[in-house]
């Protein structure tokens, strides 16, 4: 008669799993996400209105005479995404990896994203508070420039990775 050994399978124990962290991982996805949205309307008196989403203004697409060549700071779409792929990369390990010999990894990795988040916020009040010289020309003002829903769920997720990523560092500060 043979007898069968079942191993005692260890669970991974609440202490090891870092629930703020998910905090972190929404907010780099929607960091991600938002980059594809409506970034910008123009309302169009005659016709339908004039929509460019992050990546249609990151771009440049059309003349010289359309929207995203006018614009300064259109690196900001694209700066979004590669910030937004990275912190949800680093999240990963002090989300689901929450132990002491992580740690000191684990701090390093929730820095690199909180301050990729920080500087993607700070990029982006400088995209929306830009005052572009060709606006100046009445030949080629702009009336009618909506910011809209991409752009703000790109901020509203850098906050949110910010947060989440000084959570694991609050977390291991208090063990």
């Amino acid at each position: 008669m043979q007898l069968y050994h079942l191993k005692k399978v260890k669970y991974m124990d609440s202490q090891q799993f870092n629930y703020l962290g998910i905090i972190g991982i929404v907010g780099a996805a929607l960091m991600v996400i938002g980059v594809f949205m409506n970034w910008i309307t123009i309302d169009a008196v005659l016709g339908d209105d004039i929509k460019y989403s992050g990546m249609d203004i990151w771009s440049d697409r059309g003349d010289k005479y359309e929207l995203p060549n006018q614009l300064k700071y259109t690196f900001v779409p694209l700066f979004s995404l590669i910030a937004g792929i990275i912190a949800l990369l680093l999240m990963i390990l002090p989300t689901f990896m929450n132990m002491d010999k992580f740690q000191n990894i684990n701090n390093i990795l929730g820095i690199v994203a909180t301050v990729l988040s920080l500087i993607v916020v700070v990029c982006g009040l400088l995209f929306y508070f830009q005052t572009p010289d060709d606006w100046d020309d009445p030949l080629r003002k702009i009336d009618g420039i909506k910011i809209n829903f991409g752009f703000w769920l790109v901020i509203v997720g850098a906050i949110i990775t910010f947060i989440g990523g000084a959570m694991p560092i609050l977390k291991n500060k208090a063990l």
